[in-house]
């Protein structure tokens, strides 16, 4: 007698939550969220009002643009620091209250947050937590940046460690932040790999003329460095490795991205006039448009990530979909995307950096060769799809004994 068909198991209802609507970590949540969408679970993005979203809406993937938090990339002018932190602080408390209310009302099988870098985050997440739901988190950084106080690159965050214990499932992007998550929170991670940008090259808007707009001497290599300009970034250090390399071998560093709160620009610009090297830098200190972003890459011949301190890189992964060679420190777990499409250099070394960086700049071929090799880790070890899939059967293993949510 032949055996019943075993009905298929539903697919999970998933809340993916970020707070903020703008920039590189809602891309990274759009992305997933598709993926998520197109393996068949219905998935619902909860982020703020002023979204970039909905520059390709996909039905597969419902957008609650109901957060009413703020655009991190507009600042307005005369209002001291202090009192627009304190006014940023009270409507992500706010926002938070939202997220409650919005949960209670969806009824989600899954909720999924992302980087939580607030003390009132743990708070919240433990009220959360109390919810009929799996609660994940992606840390896409194990120790949080300082954004705020000159001179510091990360923030002591030891409620982070208890916080931690509150999520049936973490992810982490890649093995070393694995090991370091471990060691931290005292509890497992899924490794998973930090998904291509390719929602985002599909952004792609009406060329905006580089060349003309920053005067890109024809012939020169171009090196770029491209993010939210932190302390961690090491501007500095690529700097001194540009005065490094002989003017004939030197190539342009184009660097474009807007400034953090703690950090001074125009020091970094005095730095390049000091050093006699100002010829060979241009500047873009703005939130660069979605759909202006694809064309930085595809005009840079490589991009360099001089980093002082990281996790993981959503700019690495521009780089690897529109095909462009890396140079990268061994922080993180940035030495694990090197596989034949760059270089890996240590960090707060401008001599290692300028030998990297003549080197890329003075062969073409190698560059072809490397440029090459990025595009098809986009395509095959950064498929949002595999990423996906590995995600839902994370979400489908019960909890282990002991990591149930306090």
């Amino acid at each position: 007698m032949a055996q019943a068909a075993q009905p298929t198991p539903a697919r999970p209802r998933v809340l993916a939550v970020e707070f903020l609507a703008r920039g590189g970590l809602v891309h990274y949540t759009w992305q997933l969220a598709l993926a998520l969408g197109r393996q068949g679970d219905a998935v619902s993005l909860l982020t703020g009002r002023d979204q970039e979203c909905a520059a390709a809406p996909e039905a597969a993937v419902r957008l609650l643009a109901e957060l009413r938090t703020w655009n991190p990339h507009r600042r307005p002018r005369g209002l001291p620091r202090r009192l627009l932190r304190a006014w940023h602080g009270l409507l992500y408390v706010r926002a938070w209250g939202d997220v409650l209310r919005i949960a209670r009302r969806e009824r989600p099988d899954v909720i999924l947050l992302t980087d939580l870098e607030h003390r009132c985050d743990g708070w919240f997440v433990r009220r959360l937590a109390r919810g009929p739901w799996r609660l994940s988190d992606i840390w896409h950084n194990v120790t949080p940046f300082e954004h705020n106080r000159r001179g510091r690159l990360l923030r002591a965050a030891a409620w982070r460690a208890r916080m931690a214990a509150s999520f049936d499932t973490v992810f982490v992007h890649g093995r070393a932040l694995q090991a370091e998550f471990a060691r931290f929170a005292r509890r497992p991670a899924v490794a998973i790999p930090h998904g291509n940008q390719t929602w985002i090259a599909a952004q792609a808007g009406p060329d905006p003329g580089l060349d003309r707009r920053f005067g890109l001497p024809a012939g020169l290599p171009v090196a770029l460095l491209f993010g939210s300009l932190s302390e961690y970034k090491g501007i500095g250090v690529l700097l001194e490795a540009l005065r490094a390399i002989p003017p004939a071998q030197r190539p342009l560093a184009l660097i474009a991205g807007m400034p953090m709160a703690g950090v001074r620009p125009v020091a970094w610009e005095a730095q390049a006039r000091r050093l006699g090297i100002e010829a060979w830098v241009r500047w873009d200190r703005r939130y660069v448009p979605l759909g202006e972003i694809a064309w930085y890459f595809r005009r840079a011949d490589f991009v360099v990530l001089p980093y002082r301190a990281a996790s993981q890189s959503g700019v690495a992964h521009l780089a690897l979909t529109f095909g462009r060679p890396l140079i990268v420190t061994q922080v993180g777990g940035l030495p694990e995307l090197i596989a034949g499409n760059g270089l890996v250099v240590p960090p707060d070394d401008p001599a290692a950096l300028a030998r990297a960086l003549a080197q890329l700049a003075g062969d073409p071929a190698a560059r072809a060769v490397m440029g090459g090799c990025a595009a098809r880790l986009a395509a095959t070890r950064h498929d949002w799809d595999a990423i996906a899939a590995t995600v839902l059967a994370a979400w489908e293993t019960p909890a282990p004994a002991g990591q149930a949510p306090i």
